[in-house]
């Protein structure tokens, strides 16, 4: 289009570690195959004898044929099981943004092959960050129900507290009131808190073999003296008690209801929104693996990976000539404009004073730059994709005389405004994801919609050399040469070798997913794919706020 302009060109030069980041890459994709598919053949037999789907073809079968699937939190409570069970990969519940009759929706759906879709320590909270990207997108949410409510041998790590189970309801209420539709299918037992979860849709499928009650036969036994053959079934729910909409079959039944529904929602927006025909970048995504260097002291050229995952490989540059070492642009990803905020590796100057800028490090000039791009986003309503890599801060005498600290503070703030939530926010963290930094591009705890991790990411205070330099500095500084001073500076060498053996291994991505820090770890040559789904995702609801007449002025450009 007429306001954008070409950034990118053809590439000889070679990072030269494309391979070791593809052998990462499918160490991580094998894991996510073990993750989704690894269950006892006897679970698997019972499922398969009821005539039920494992709640992975459930999730596969609501979504359109040939339609990509991301699935969120995928690496949580991988290698972590009670005892004697088997291990609440997925903690039990698949979460997941699909494309269902063409709209794009948040899907949470009860794994019945662990545990009856119990809710183990960690689960709700799984359920509530879906629930959560849901709201910020303005996403329509479809619950795959089947369960046997909180894992008891674990209640008391999961009732009680403020994003406990019982948050799971509250967030239901605040899709509620966003105007977000919420659909729920029933497919087998689903007991106490379990059943609060359909009951706070606005409309519920039960298949045949369904129960929806507030305590099971065991329990009603143990209190009440008395055993029922069932409690809550359809027969009850759909023609009594008025708990359910429909009665259906079976599992397959129930599925094509929810897509019945899905059709009936209102047509997407983000046509309306789409400002031109999606155009692919000139130059290969492949060009990725040669671009980015695994060692993190190594420069690259950020608007050469930005070429390559927007349109035509063209954006509108906002406020060039200051804060460089922050690329800040307009673009359009699949015909819908967004706004890029991306850290730049590479030494820049300053246009203040003409000194030199390190790559990577946040100086006064972009923390002004990114705030007021971040008001401008929210002021014509456009969505935003960070792509981090960062080191941090600046530090020292200069960084301490213009008050860095203060400026940081103030792109916290802006981060945090009552209106953080519109325009939604995909962060991406490109490479390097550390100290403060990593706050003021907006990381996990100021409430991106969405957060990904690649394989090259190094989510981390600060790099685990860097770490214990400092942890050990004095110490080894009081050391002598007499042979006692030899023997504590072996044993700090020890020390030092484990924790940043130790440290290492916290801050690569699979760590970061097993803790839940991040959504999802994207291969990538499947960054422009994520990047689309959001842009549409973040366009297909009519909730956020649009100016899209002042597009083209935004901020200052080149």
């Amino acid at each position: 289009m007429f306001f954008l302009t070409p950034i990118g060109s053809d590439i000889s030069a070679d990072a030269g570690n494309g391979d070791e980041i593809r052998a990462i890459e499918k160490e991580i994709a094998s894991d996510l195959d073990r993750i989704a598919t690894e269950r006892p053949a006897a679970v698997i037999d019972r499922i398969a004898k009821r005539g039920r789907l494992t709640a992975q073809c459930r999730v596969e079968r609501l979504c359109d044929n040939g339609s990509q699937i991301w699935y969120l939190g995928e690496y949580q409570g991988f290698e972590r099981a009670p005892k004697d069970q088997h291990k609440p990969w997925r903690l039990g519940v698949i979460c997941a943004i699909g494309e269902i009759k063409g709209r794009r929706a948040a899907i949470i759906a009860n794994d019945n092959t662990i545990t009856a879709g119990a809710w183990h320590p960690g689960t709700p909270e799984k359920i509530q960050r879906a629930q959560k990207l849901a709201l910020r997108l303005g996403l329509p949410v479809f619950y795959l129900v089947e369960c046997a409510g909180l894992y008891l041998p674990d209640q008391d790590k999961s009732f009680a507290g403020a994003t406990g189970a019982g948050a799971i309801f509250e967030l239901q209420a605040q899709l509620n009131r966003a105007g977000l539709l919420q659909v729920a299918a029933v497919f087998g037992d689903c007991i106490a808190g379990g059943g609060y979860m359909p009951l706070l849709a606005d409309k519920i499928v039960m298949t045949e073999q369904s129960t929806i009650c507030i305590g099971g036969n065991a329990l009603n036994a143990s209190s009440k003296g008395s055993q029922g053959d069932r409690l809550g079934g359809p027969d009850i729910h759909v023609h009594i008690s008025g708990c359910a909409e429909e009665r259906v079959m079976d599992d397959n039944a129930a599925i094509e209801k929810l897509r019945e529904w899905a059709g009936l929602m209102p047509s997407p927006a983000d046509e309306y929104y789409r400002m031109a025909e999606s155009i692919d970048s000139p130059y290969p995504i492949d060009d990725l693996y040669k671009l980015i260097p695994t060692d993190i002291s190594r420069s690259y050229s950020i608007s050469q990976v930005i070429a390559r995952l927007v349109d035509g490989g063209q954006v509108q540059v906002l406020h060039k000539g200051t804060g460089n070492e922050v690329f800040t642009a307009l673009a359009l990803i699949d015909g819908l404009a967004v706004i890029l905020i991306a850290n730049n590796p590479e030494q820049s100057e300053s246009y203040d004073d003409h000194t030199t800028h390190a790559g990577s490090i946040l100086y006064k000039e972009s923390i002004i730059k990114m705030r007021q791009v971040c008001e401008d986003a929210r002021e014509d309503g456009i969505p935003v994709i960070w792509l981090q890599d960062v080191a941090g801060f600046d530090i020292g005498y200069e960084a301490e005389r213009q008050g860095l600290l203060k400026y940081g503070a103030m792109m916290l703030r802006e981060l945090s405004s009552d209106q953080r939530d519109d325009p939604p926010h995909l962060c991406i963290l490109l490479r390097k994801a550390s100290g403060a930094g990593y706050y003021a591009m907006k990381g996990a705890p100021f409430h991106p919609a969405w957060i990904a991790a690649t394989a090259l990411t190094h989510l981390e205070v600060m790099a685990p050399e860097t770490l214990v330099d400092t942890l050990y500095h004095k110490k080894l500084q009081a050391l002598d040469n007499s042979p006692q001073s030899d023997t504590k500076r072996a044993a700090i060498e020890t020390a030092r070798s484990e924790l940043i053996a130790r440290q290492s291994e916290a801050s690569k991505p699979q760590s970061a997913a097993i803790r839940g820090d991040v959504d999802c770890i994207v291969p990538l040559d499947e960054l422009r794919n994520l990047m689309i789904t959001f842009v549409h995702s973040a366009y297909q609801s009519t909730i956020h706020h649009r100016k899209p007449q002042r597009l083209w002025s935004t901020g200052n450009c080149e």
